[in-house]
């Protein structure tokens, strides 16, 4: 099936609006008060390892000192931790601590829960069409890295 480059438009547009929504909703339902930003942090920490406060600041697209502050306040909190890199003795990497796992792990519940709700209030044929439109979903965010990574 083609589409025509106007309905891929729509498409697209519809898509970034639509997972912007989303992504604040489950953040407000999930939150619990930290920042959307501290839980993106911490769930890169969770996903990809340690990593230097500047990295995390070009990925969250922050300033380095707004990134140094929210490591702080999640050092503060005990969420991460700070250690030498290996690499360069003057900096360091940030790592999920213990109790950070479990809070990346405690919202992602919430967060699952919350979009599980509301999947359960649609007909069962368009949960089934949700469904299958995951794995599409997930191969343009793939194609998407691809492209900003080069």
């Amino acid at each position: 099936m083609s589409t025509t480059p106007s309905s891929t438009v729509e498409a697209a547009s519809s898509i970034a609006t639509i997972s912007g929504t989303l992504s604040r909703l489950l953040g407000h339902a999930a939150g619990q008060g930290r920042s959307v930003t501290a839980w993106r942090v911490l769930s890169v920490l969770d996903r990809d390892g340690a990593q230097r406060v500047g990295d995390l600041a070009i990925a969250q697209r922050v300033a380095q000192p707004t990134m140094t502050g929210l490591v702080i306040r999640l050092e503060h909190d005990q969420l991460v931790s700070r250690r030498a890199d290996p690499n360069d003795r003057r900096a360091s990497l940030v790592e999920l601590t213990d109790s950070g796992k479990a809070e990346v792990d405690a919202y992602r519940l919430r967060a699952i829960s919350a979009l599980t709700s509301g999947i359960q209030a649609l007909p069962e044929t368009e949960q089934q069409i949700l469904a299958s439109a995951a794995p599409l979903l997930q191969k343009v965010c793939d194609e998407l890295a691809t492209q900003l990574d080069k």
